[in-house]
């Protein structure tokens, strides 16, 4: 499975001078703008699906594009290069990763992946073992080792604000 994150719209065109991003309304209108993609990616009968509800696409603080295979995210991505192209929009590759998730019976597949290339906007996409998203650190392996690990140190540091 191919999990595409931080997939980062930069909207070039639209930017309504009364609102302001982080302002009360942006989520609103920025679910008004982004339904279009949303249905679009939906129609496109690639993605991943948990029984006939498609979870191909995840449109939050980060948008997600989760695939389960190389084809499909590339199908995915096509998608979106055509939403930008129609809405006059762009997608950041600087701040777009890819994540690709085997099971543990599968991991060979990661020496294959290095020949895989992926692109936004015209560039191609880093691909990296782990990820944070929405203060939670993904990793290829399915485990949270390293999440955990993080989380602990945050606590022992804040911890140690309180008592110094």
């Amino acid at each position: 499975m191919f999990v595409f994150l931080g997939l980062e719209l930069c909207l070039t065109t639209f930017a309504p001078p009364a609102e302001f991003n982080g302002g009360v309304l942006s989520p609103v209108l920025f679910c008004l703008y982004i339904d279009d993609l949303l249905v679009s990616l939906c129609n496109a009968g690639v993605g991943c699906y948990f029984g006939n509800f498609f979870i191909g696409a995840l449109a939050s603080a980060d948008d997600v594009l989760i695939a389960p295979s190389a084809s499909a995210l590339r199908k995915m991505l096509a998608v979106c290069d055509s939403f930008a192209t129609d809405y006059c929009v762009s997608f950041n590759a600087k701040k777009s990763k890819c994540l690709a998730v085997f099971p543990r019976s599968k991991r060979f597949l990661y020496a294959q992946l290095s020949k895989c290339v992926f692109h936004v906007d015209g560039k191609p996409v880093e691909f990296v073992k782990s990820y944070p998203h929405l203060g939670h650190i993904i990793n290829a392996h399915m485990d949270d080792t390293e999440d955990i690990s993080h989380r602990r140190g945050v606590f022992i540091g804040q911890v140690n604000n309180v008592l110094c």
